[in-house]
């Protein structure tokens, strides 16, 4: 079992290892939804829609508990605050029936703009095969597979107007936690300083600036995500 709990180094960025998750994730996202669309019946639509819920939101726990457990959980790091983790954790929740719209309009943009970036800039030190390697991955890809699974199987159309909403939506929800970080000595969301892996951020200037430049990457990128939906009707 100490095999799944050695400590050694994370992953590199875009190595073999980083490559193969990546793919392993597309795959899913383009075929799980077309089969499941195609082949499957409303019931076992909504439980697959569950199931992945309830793996990714057990992962959150997990990660948490194991931490708690050995001792190491901080909790200026390993509260559940980021938007990976809190989505993670009230997937069941939002998902157990079929999804409200305007709520998947906004987890589509924050996902596919937050999460999104925890897989191609991972910000993790466990290697494989340790438990929260694993919990990381299936974290971070679950989120992503899960809500492409919803949109494409229910024919969910993100509007323009879903990119303002999901902008003040994270905006009002940063502001909460950066007078939390400024408090607790914290750096959720990294909103103090930058991940220590590396990431976008990094092209982004120095600390507060990053922030705000932050801001309009965020807007480009849902853009970009608005724009497999743009010959339809958004607007209704």
């Amino acid at each position: 079992m100490s095999f799944f709990f050695a400590q050694t180094s994370g992953i590199e960025f875009f190595e073999f290892q980083h490559f193969m998750i990546i793919s392993i994730m597309i795959i899913v996202c383009v075929f799980l939804p077309l089969i499941a669309r195609m082949r499957f019946g409303p019931d076992l639509k909504l439980w697959i829609s569950r199931g992945i819920s309830i793996l990714v939101s057990a992962c959150v726990v997990g990660a948490i508990s194991f931490r708690w457990l050995t001792g190491s959980f901080d909790w200026h790091e390993d509260l559940p605050f980021d938007l990976c983790n809190l989505f993670g954790l009230l997937l069941p929740i939002l998902f157990w029936r079929n999804p409200p719209k305007r709520m998947i309009e906004i987890l589509y943009y924050l996902i596919l703009g937050g999460t999104l970036q925890g897989v191609l800039t991972p910000d993790i030190d466990q290697p494989f095969p340790h438990l929260l390697f694993m919990t990381y991955w299936i974290v971070h890809c679950g989120l992503v597979i899960h809500i492409i699974y919803v949109i494409v199987v229910w024919r969910i159309y993100p509007r323009i107007i879903g990119v303002i909403n999901s902008l003040l939506f994270v905006n009002a929800y940063a502001l909460i936690i950066f007078i939390f970080n400024y408090f607790a000595g914290s750096n959720y969301l990294y909103l103090m300083e930058k991940p220590r892996a590396g990431s976008l951020l990094d092209f982004l200037g120095p600390w507060p600036w990053y922030i705000l430049s932050a801001e309009f990457l965020g807007l480009l990128i849902f853009c970009l995500a608005w724009l497999p939906f743009a010959r339809f009707n958004s607007s209704k």
